[in-house]
Formats: C-alpha cells, sequence, structure tokens
C-alpha cells in the first residue's frame, strides 16, 4: 500500500525535528524481528531517553541530504534511533545509554544488527557505536582518572621512604659495629 504525500510529509518533518534535537542517530536493520521485540527495545530505549522511528530510508535520505549529511547505502528495513542533545535536556549520557540499548538488544537478539550512524553530523559505522557502547560508567572513568593522578604520588611517596629507609638501616648498622 502506498504512502501518501501528506503521511510522507509528515513523517519527513518528524525526522527532521528528530534530526535536529538528537547528537546521535544510529541506522539498526531489524529484518524478522517480532512486535514484541520491537516494542521491548523500544521500552528500553525510552528509559534510555531515546526515540525509536521506522520509516523510509528514501525519505530519511532526503532528510539528511538537506542537513547535509550523505546518508550510506542501507540494506534491508532499518529503524533509526535517536538520542542524546536536545532530546534529553542537552545530556550525552544520554546518547552512550541508547548505543548500550542497542547494542545490548542487538547482541541478544539476532534479526537486530546495528548498521551505523550519525554522531555529531557525520556518519560512522557500527565498530563506533560498539565502542561507544563499551565504555565505562561515568563513576568507573572518573576511578580510572583518580588512578591516573595517584601514580605518580605514589611513585614520589616510595622515593622519598627509600631514603628514610637506607638512612634508618644505615644508623642501625653503625649501632651493631659500635
Amino acid at each position: 500500500m502506498a504512502i501518501t504525500r501528506s503521511k510522507k510529509e509528515q513523517t519527513i518533518s518528524k525526522l527532521s525535528d528528530l534530526f535536529a534535537k538528537a547528537e546521535l542517530m544510529i541506522f539498526l536493520g531489524f529484518r524478522g524481528l517480532s512486535v514484541a521485540k520491537a516494542s521491548e527495545l523500544r521500552r528500553k530505549l525510552r528509559e534510555a531517553g531515546a526515540s525509536y522511528m521506522v520509516a523510509k530510508k528514501r525519505l530519511a535520505r532526503l532528510v539528511l541530504k538537506e542537513k547535509s549529511v550523505d546518508m550510506p547505502e542501507l540494506e534491508g528495513e532499518v529503524a533509526f534511533i535517536f538520542s542524546g542533545g536536545e532530546l534529553a535536556g542537552g545530556s550525552s549520557d544520554a546518547a552512550l545509554a541508547a548505543a548500550k540499548a542497542v547494542h545490548a538488544f542487538a547482541k541478544t537478539n539476532k534479526e537486530a544488527s546495528v548498521l551505523g550512524g550519525i554522531l555529531e553530523m557525520h556518519v560512522v559505522d557500527a565498530g563506533v557505536i560498539t565502542r561507544l557502547a563499551q565504555i565505562p560508567p561515568r563513576e568507573i572513568l572518573l576511578a580510572q582518572v583518580v588512578g591516573v593522578l595517584q601514580g605518580p604520588m605514589r611513585g614520589l611517596a616510595a622515593v622519598f621512604n627509600g631514603n628514610q629507609r637506607k638512612l634508618v638501616t644505615v644508623l642501625k648498622q653503625i649501632s651493631e659495629k659500635g
């Protein structure tokens, strides 16, 4: 069944609005995905502050062309996931949460596959989305930074303690001789 012109215009308008507000757009292939699984994905994405939309690739290509972004050639049925930026109140954590949710879903459901995406107006491949999904949580990253900063201080403390230890050893040897 053909889509009416007004429906196409509504879809283009919605895609354009979501793309303008998002920091990250993920292309997800979903051939053979059941409605129940798609609903589960939508729920997880909503929790992560992301939007899920299925549209014709041709319409998405028109929207991206308006924004001077060349959409890659994608095979099969494609869903578009938008996250971060204004959609999440300016939080880039939402973009990472969406990438993690999509990556986890694609790992457990073989019908779904990450095909790539657009990150801050640049087309990226599926590997970049996977690497985004594997970034540890903020608390772990902060702990790693603190650990790196403590390394030189620990080394300096060990050097200072080494000289004190040597002095004690020398004094002990002198007292044993005398």
